[in-house]
């Protein structure tokens, strides 16, 4: 069987805490074993993700660490959010929270 790069079947939580019995057919016991990224995610990163990705680099490279920086860095290379428009901290903060899921 062909690697994917990602787990089409990964089980969404329905709880904060998950469970420590495994689904059926899912790759989720928890501690069980390392689950190695391609394994955790619903679907693989786009070109959005990637572009993202290679701007935070480059801004941490660059020495930010606190998220009113990280912001700025982000606006002044032009990496703009998924709409196009410059990254507030409030936009950057909801997008983290939607790729973290």
């Amino acid at each position: 069987m062909a690697q994917q790069d990602y787990n089409p079947q990964l089980k969404q939580w329905q709880r904060i805490i998950p469970s420590s019995e495994p689904g059926q057919g899912y790759i989720e016991a928890p501690g069980g074993f390392a689950n190695p990224v391609w394994q955790t995610r619903a679907s693989a990163p786009g070109a959005f993700e990637h572009a993202l990705v290679e701007a935070l680099e480059e801004v941490f490279a660059d020495g930010a660490t606190e998220l009113d920086a990280v912001v700025e860095g982000l606006n002044a290379r032009h990496r703009h959010d998924r709409n196009g428009q410059a990254w507030t901290q409030e936009s950057f903060l909801q997008e983290m929270a939607v790729l973290g899921q």
